[in-house]
């Protein structure tokens, strides 16, 4: 097959562009003050709707610019800052493309231009008490009543569902009598709705973006807001994830070159035994290697992207590249933290940020054990 280029002037100047915008706008210093006293950047995603960058890979005509590369590079420089941005990016970047592939010419038009100005954003609420990585085991019920739905349970992990002018994209029971994949819906909940509670977890990162856990207690909610057929929601779900799972790895690239970019810095200044650290082989060494998986993954994700663009399959890649990018941030967090010594623990050193968000990338958006099973299934295992 033809190999489209992951490299070009164009992308060269989109890169230099991001990466301006997040050293101006939302460095990893930046994200560190916003994560300790959790603050949402409001003003960084509306320049980001500004910008564009909602419309990057969205298949659509008048609304849809460029293509998964492009989205590559936005994530991966949004990672330099920090992986929470990445994921609050996605949620809206993401959801917008759920909207244009199974939403209504209604929903489409009322929501969609909202969504790409920033005036309202959007989460997603899957995950359950008891439901995790066995996403179609959830149990949250939706019963049909005349015009309407009414709908009972709970979420939780759901990021961004707190955050001001969002709309949550539910994913309900709505057969309890099919098959765990066939009974399922997604509906869109306004969280201001009576019955609906939104309360933050106090979790140990994430925490510009938010954890939220959703209580549902026989809230009302319009049948115009059902997204794709009833007892459809599993395919709506199951279309996006590969792309997803590739900002996420994106973002964790990025993240991952932002820490090397500052141990080297370190090591180089740093002065023990009467020599940089940088001039100790176990020093270097270790270093050199991360770097070497950090370009080698990069090349995966792009790979990937590249195969989305042509039309050809990538879900394996797509979750190779979540597990590698995943693993490679939280090594090189662990790693970055040792060769910088007790500089590091402090809470005002961005590692700190980094090394808690590395914790749970190899979780969110899929557990690596799953996309392990994803990716043996491609290859007949």
């Amino acid at each position: 097959m033809t190999v489209i280029p992951h490299e070009s002037a164009e992308l060269d100047l989109l890169r230099d562009s991001a990466r301006e915008f997040v050293q101006k706008e939302c460095n990893e210093w930046m994200a560190l003050e916003w994560d300790r006293d959790g603050v949402y950047p409001k003003h960084v995603f509306d320049t980001i709707a500004e910008l564009g960058w909602y419309g990057v890979a969205l298949p659509h005509p008048d609304w849809g610019v460029g293509g998964a590369l492009e989205l590559m590079v936005i994530s991966e420089e949004l990672g330099r800052g920090s992986t929470d941005l990445v994921a609050c990016f996605s949620l809206t970047s993401s959801g917008l493309r759920t909207l244009v592939n199974h939403g209504s010419d209604e929903q489409q038009a009322q929501l969609v231009p909202r969504m790409l100005d920033g005036s309202m954003r959007l989460s997603v609420a899957v995950t359950e008490p008891a439901a995790g990585s066995d996403a179609a085991a959830l149990q949250t019920t939706a019963r049909r009543d005349g015009a309407s739905y009414v709908v009972r349970g709970q979420k939780t992990f759901c990021e961004a569902a707190g955050l001001p002018d969002t709309l949550i994209q539910l994913y309900v029971r709505t057969d309890p009598d099919a098959p765990k994949h066939r009974g399922i819906s997604m509906l869109l909940l306004d969280p201001t709705l009576p019955g609906v509670t939104v309360a933050k977890l106090p979790t140990m990162g994430r925490r510009i973006t938010g954890v939220y856990e959703v209580f549902l207690d026989d809230v009302v909610v319009p049948a115009e807001n059902l997204v794709g057929p009833e007892n459809g929601g599993w395919r709506v779900l199951v279309t996006d994830l590969a792309l997803e799972r590739l900002i996420i790895s994106a973002g964790c690239v990025g993240a991952t070159l932002q820490v090397l970019d500052d141990t080297i810095k370190h090591v180089r200044e740093r002065e023990q035994f009467g020599q940089p650290l940088s001039r100790f082989q176990a020093v270097s060494h270790p270093i050199v290697d991360l770097c070497t998986r950090a370009e080698s993954i990069r090349l995966l994700v792009y790979r990937g992207a590249q195969l989305h663009d042509a039309g050809k399959p990538y879900e394996k890649e797509a979750s190779m590249a979540k597990t590698a990018a995943a693993e490679l941030y939280a090594d090189t967090t662990r790693a970055a933290m040792q060769l910088h010594g007790g500089y590091a623990y402090i809470t005002e050193h961005p590692l700190t940020m980094h090394y808690a968000d590395s914790v749970i990338a190899t979780v969110a958006g899929g557990a690596s054990q799953i996309q392990r099973n994803i990716v043996a299934k491609h290859l007949g295992l």
